[in-house]
């Protein structure tokens, strides 16, 4: 448990860390599972078409104390993870956070070109 970030929730007094309510995952895990959803080394041809068909190759998503966002930039071959560690009840995070990832996906692109 060291090494896992801590969480917090907005009006929670205590450190959501040890609570079973998410998942454990380094930035690194995420993102090399992302690229190979979308280099095609996961999934053979047939498959690789299917899942495209269903779902886009990114998430975002949060539980008390943490919020996730995985995403893959095709046009840019780049990919972008990020973990907040606080949440609170009215998504005010969570909006705040939206701001930040796509000032950052911004920044890239110009990087980029």
């Amino acid at each position: 448990m060291d090494r896992v970030m801590s969480g917090y929730h907005v009006g929670h007094p205590y450190n959501l860390k040890e609570d079973d309510l998410g998942m454990v995952a380094a930035p690194e895990d995420v993102g090399v599972f992302l690229r190979a959803l979308n280099d095609g080394s996961f999934f053979n041809e047939e498959e690789q078409k299917i899942y495209r068909s269903i779902y886009e190759y990114e998430h975002s998503g949060w539980v008390p104390g943490y919020q996730s966002f995985a995403t893959y930039h095709q046009d840019t071959d780049v990919l972008i993870v990020e973990f907040y560690s606080t949440t609170d009840p009215k998504l005010h995070n969570w909006n705040l956070s939206e701001i930040i990832n796509s000032r950052i996906v911004r920044i890239l692109k110009k990087a980029h070109s």
